[in-house]
């Protein structure tokens, strides 16, 4: 049996006393990492030991197969167990045995068709969500199904305590930003990412990572299967060990690579949305990101992979399609809710934790306000003198009159209606990043990776 850390026990004490008070629907958040599936397995076997059925459904056949170990190493009752994809469940309703308690794992998803009939047909079973990012692109909460929050750690205390490994995060632009295009659901349309892979030179993936990370196990996330192939070539005619798994690759073969992956017989291992939930692999050391996001789901899951906990381990997280300026650090502290949120990803799914920078020097990403590089050393001082210049230049600009107060309201409104990867000026970042509530450094890095500051 798993021995439960102390904030996994607070986790499964504070699910059962929310249900005991009588919510219907409670949501249990902690970090990618974290172990949830323990506190899944203990809450299990809580309730199956006193002849309680439990149904338990997720989105993916991998997460099923990994929750029954799970259940097995706990001593769960599986015969009180009904273990299924969501599909499976919701096209079997009629004949499941009744649960008395219903658990979901990657409650993110909860909101979707087939979840939602799931939890209308057992309207009167109490139910427990788990996720690591309660977060949804449409911005729609979560409130009408999970009635109370129960929240664990954050992820600098899970780091500094030893339960995730401490990461540094490298990150810059290999594409043509002006290439994505946001489709209805909120997330970047598949024709854009690929017109946006093709302006990415494989050389320079390879050599960013021989640079960062030579050598260490490796996952690749890509946006596409023929992308995840073509990095993975790249990769082999470097003489690096690399191959590519996809929810198409054949089971027996998808089996043989992952087994090979966590063997070390593969040192680089890419893929297309196939190891983003559920996948463990405590020695993997660093992961590249080569699929930009608008999803902070997506984003802490991809970049947190690699940050599973093992003595002496610290992890590189290598970004090369700049999540990480829409989305901060993965140890920024986040309010999570279970409110509605406005449909701004970048700005209600972004940090509540400090500004960040790239060095120009190694590429780390840093707190804007280091003077100085801590990973190579290089001074930002004359980027402050500047920064302070302009600040002056627009102090004496403030004595505008009525009429050009108008005018520059005027420009204001009309920026605001365009896509920010048309701005051709740190200004127009500067006034867009003012008005929509991002952080004073946000118009600099955009207005940088554009290459429009020196």
């Amino acid at each position: 049996m798993y021995q439960l850390f102390d904030y996994q026990q607070k986790l499964v004490d504070g699910a059962r006393n929310a249900l005991a008070e009588g919510h219907q629907g409670v949501l249990i958040v902690s970090p990618p990492g974290s172990g949830k599936s323990v506190v899944i397995a203990e809450i299990a076997r809580l309730t199956t030991e006193k002849g309680g059925e439990v149904l338990f459904f997720v989105h993916r056949k991998e997460l099923v197969n990994q929750i029954k170990d799970s259940f097995i190493k706990q001593g769960v009752n599986l015969n009180n167990c009904t273990i299924m994809t969501v599909g499976k469940v919701a096209n079997r309703l009629n004949y499941l045995p009744k649960p008395n308690l219903i658990i979901v794992d990657e409650s993110q998803h909860s909101r979707t068709k087939t979840y939602l009939k799931i939890f209308n047909y057992y309207s009167d079973v109490p139910r427990l969500g788990f996720t690591g990012s309660p977060w949804r692109l449409s911005g729609k909460g979560f409130k009408d199904i999970y009635s109370a929050m129960i929240e664990g750690p954050k992820v600098k205390w899970l780091i500094k305590n030893h339960k995730l490994a401490p990461f540094t995060m490298y990150g810059y632009r290999l594409g043509d930003d002006s290439k994505l295009k946001r489709g209805s659901g909120g997330d970047y349309t598949s024709k854009s990412l690929d017109d946006f892979g093709k302006t990415i030179i494989r050389g320079d993936i390879i050599k960013s990572w021989q640079k960062f990370a030579n050598g260490r196990k490796t996952i690749v996330y890509c946006h596409s299967v023929q992308f995840a192939k073509e990095v993975a070539k790249a990769f082999r005619e470097a003489n690096i060990s690399a191959y590519e798994a996809d929810s198409k690759t054949p089971a027996n073969e998808r089996d043989r690579i992952m087994n090979d992956f966590r063997e070390g017989k593969i040192k680089v291992l890419c893929n297309c949305d196939l190891i983003s939930e559920g996948f463990n692999v405590p020695d993997c050391s660093c992961v590249v990101l080569l699929r930009p996001t608008e999803s902070l789901v997506v984003y802490l899951q991809q970049s947190m992979r690699c940050m599973r906990y093992q003595p002496d381990k610290d992890a590189i997280i290598i970004d090369q399609v700049g999540n990480f300026t829409r989305f901060g650090l993965p140890n920024a502290d986040r309010d999570w809710t279970l409110e509605d949120r406005a449909k701004h990803p970048q700005r209600e799914g972004g940090s509540d934790g400090p500004a960040i920078k790239t060095c120009p020097e190694c590429f780390g990403v840093i707190l804007a306000s280091c003077h100085e590089c801590p990973l190579c050393g290089h001074s930002f001082e004359a980027e402050f003198r500047k920064l302070a210049q302009d600040r002056r230049a627009e102090l004496e600009k403030i004595n505008l009159n009525a009429k050009e107060l108008r005018e520059r309201k005027k420009k204001e409104q009309k920026l605001l209606l365009r896509d920010p990867s048309t701005f051709t000026s740190l200004k127009e970042f500067a006034i867009y990043g003012k008005a929509t509530g991002h952080k004073p450094g946000w118009a600099w890095h955009r207005a940088k990776a554009k290459g429009l500051v020196k």
